[in-house]
């Protein structure tokens, strides 16, 4: 997945960019107990990141799909 495309995923759920953690942005989220990083300079996100940032944010792969369909 393009990592533009999740970072815009991750806005609209609310994250916002927080800080810069190394070579990651530290994106925190409403009601997330950590951050999830993004490496910004990357043009993929693997789908492995996706599935932990999906789990940080109390999110199913399901929701996930559905938020695609409408982009």
């Amino acid at each position: 997945m393009k990592t533009k495309l999740w970072i815009k995923f991750l806005k609209d759920q609310g994250c916002k960019r927080k800080r810069v953690r190394g070579s990651h942005f530290q994106y925190k989220c409403p009601n997330c107990l950590r951050p999830i990083p993004v490496r910004e300079k990357d043009k993929e996100i693997p789908l492995f990141h996706i599935q932990t940032g999906l789990k940080t944010l109390g999110l199913s792969k399901k929701d996930f799909d559905e938020w695609m369909k409408k982009q």
